[in-house]
């Protein structure tokens, strides 16, 4: 009723007012020199300061952190902040063990990659054409494919031995080899959706 924050702009902010009575009422119940309390958010509109530095409470909600032990922390740096803090060196030797930066493929293992679902998805689809050849009785149009797919067929064949590498898919299989090979190709530099094999 006041328009005190957070719900101090045009907007429904009932969410975010029991957000920070919640974390009001869990601080006042416990003793804050044993067990610190860090209220961390990114929503700087409705929990920071309007005019100012946006890493400081907005002063309708700051008496929530004035005592010692109850911090107010904005976003990922803030969340870094109150645990640097908390932690010490404890947490960065955490966080050394569990930062990983994962180097991008490199260009030949993403061709080789882009070769062997190629060869897959054109196997079953070559599979596929021949299966309605011989559904229609078309015995021309079915020489025609085993003299053109068949020695391409057979190197697949000879290439992929382990069991279920070229199939029988299940529809979901078959999303998956089409949605990688996509992904791949998109990587070279084809367009979207460019499945053709």
């Amino acid at each position: 009723m006041g328009k005190r924050a957070p719900l101090h702009r045009s907007r429904n902010s009932v969410a975010d007012a029991l957000l920070i009575e919640l974390y009001a009422t869990a601080a006042r119940g416990s003793d804050l020199s044993r067990n610190p309390h860090a209220f961390v958010t990114s929503n700087s509109a409705d929990f920071s300061t309007e005019d100012g530095d946006k890493r400081q409470p907005h002063p309708d909600v700051s008496a929530t952190f004035a005592p010692e032990g109850s911090t107010y922390a904005l976003g990922v740096d803030g969340l870094n902040d109150v645990l640097l803090s908390h932690f010490g060196s404890e947490i960065r030797e955490l966080f050394a063990e569990t930062d990983f930066i994962e180097e991008p493929r490199r260009l030949g293992e993403i061709v080789d990659a882009e070769k062997v679902l190629f060869d897959r998805v054109w196997h079953h689809r070559s599979l596929q054409h021949e299966y309605r050849l011989r559904a229609a009785g078309d015995e021309r149009e079915l020489e025609r494919l085993e003299a053109i797919a068949g020695p391409a067929r057979k190197r697949v064949e000879d290439t992929y031995t382990q069991p279920g590498e070229l199939g029988p898919y299940t529809d979901f299989e078959l999303g998956m080899l089409n949605g990688k090979l996509s992904a791949l190709r998109w990587v070279l530099g084809s367009e979207w959706d460019f499945l053709d094999t």
